[in-house]
């Protein structure tokens, strides 16, 4: 295995692609650097050794890729995307389909299972709905047009006896299931498999004891099941479909953006004044494709991160700058082992900003 490191970054905003190399030693004359014929694939010999990288599009084949003459071990260039109305299909899509498995692409025979071994947990619900953004009941009162007649509009529980009140949860019924942004929520009787073993309400699977879901405080008969521990069957022939932690953030994150204009984001464990550890996100670059001489392009959201020891400290004095995410605990640990992971793909110039660690967040990308 070659010890010369390629990354790569398409940089959709200005429709340039960024390339990193990191080489054992310091270059030399007989080091050098090319394009090939198809205008994707970049290549670097240094001494003895070779890499080679697919670029996440096609550059124009005119690009300089001189080495410089001063003697360094990091070289990088900026390369012209060759024709943006001819971006490959994943990168046009970069700035939608960013929930996954939304309602509309579930069917009847949509099927639900453990993640970790596959028992079915969900299999009789006929019609999947989508539920609408967690704000939605905030805003009712400024784009309802017919407004339901409140008995007493001075009475002190008015706003919660509405139809559309933020305090009335929207319930999955026998049969129908709603699908959020990280949660399949579904009617405990369409559900097998499951078991509650601790007083938080959290759902394991009775097969191999993983963590699948929560019980939902608002309705009683209805249970939340976490989309990054479960795999999901279309049909009964087709494959299974899994998706991450990560893959979820980021969707979470963007819908944030989109419906608050939030860019930074903290995310803790429970309550935020018991949690002693929480993540601090900055959502730096929303849309990107990356690869690496190790690893294909892939699609993700470029994060600024770093820890955070009193959650509610920085909630009290930023409370207008920085949205909440609430994340179980587990998750936000698998969540954090992602983005130290992701760190070590930068080149090492550019993994730390100031008081901040930058890491990536992989996006999710639908299927064909």
């Amino acid at each position: 295995m070659s010890s010369i490191y390629l990354y790569a970054e398409l940089l959709l905003n200005i429709r340039q692609v960024s390339v990193f190399a990191m080489l054992p030693s310091n270059c030399n004359e007989e080091t050098r650097m090319w394009l090939c014929n198809n205008q994707r694939t970049l290549g670097l010999k240094h001494e003895d050794e070779e890499a080679i990288i697919e670029l996440p599009c096609s550059v124009v084949s005119s690009a300089k890729l001189e080495i410089p003459p001063a003697t360094t071990r990091q070289l990088s260039f900026r390369l012209v995307v060759r024709d943006a109305a001819r971006l490959p299909v994943q990168v046009q899509q970069a700035t939608g389909c960013n929930d996954p498995w939304p309602a509309v692409k579930l069917t009847s025979e949509t099927q639900v299972a453990c993640r970790s071994c596959g028992t079915l947990l969900v299999n009789n619900v006929n019609v999947w709905k989508h539920l609408p953004s967690a704000g939605w009941a905030d805003m009712m009162d400024l784009w309802h047009c017919h407004k339901p007649s409140a008995n007493n509009a001075d009475d002190e529980d008015a706003s919660s006896n509405k139809g559309y009140a933020a305090a009335n949860a929207l319930g999955p019924s026998a049969g129908i299931g709603l699908v959020d942004i990280s949660h399949f929520i579904v009617s405990d009787i369409d559900c097998t498999s499951l078991e509650t073993t601790d007083d938080q309400g959290l759902l394991n699977c009775i097969s191999c004891r993983e963590i699948v879901g929560v019980k939902d405080k608002k309705e009683r008969y209805s249970l939340r099941l976490f989309k990054w521990s479960v795999a999901l069957h279309r049909s009964k022939e087709s494959k299974r479909e899994t998706c991450s932690v990560q893959e979820i953030v980021s969707a979470q994150l963007l819908a944030l953006m989109e419906d608050l204009a939030a860019y930074k984001f903290l995310a803790y464990a429970g309550d935020a004044e018991n949690s002693k550890t929480s993540l601090m996100l900055w959502a730096f670059t929303p849309d990107l494709m990356y690869s690496t001489s190790a690893k294909p392009t892939q699609r993700a959201m470029k994060i600024f991160y770093s820890t955070v020891t009193d959650p509610s400290a920085i909630l009290e004095k930023q409370s207008n700058k920085i949205e909440e995410l609430r994340l179980p605990n587990y998750a936000l640990k698998i969540l954090q082992t992602d983005l130290n992971t992701s760190t070590n793909i930068l080149p090492q110039p550019v993994r730390t900003h100031r008081e901040w660690t930058i890491g990536l967040l992989d996006r999710w990308t639908p299927g064909p």
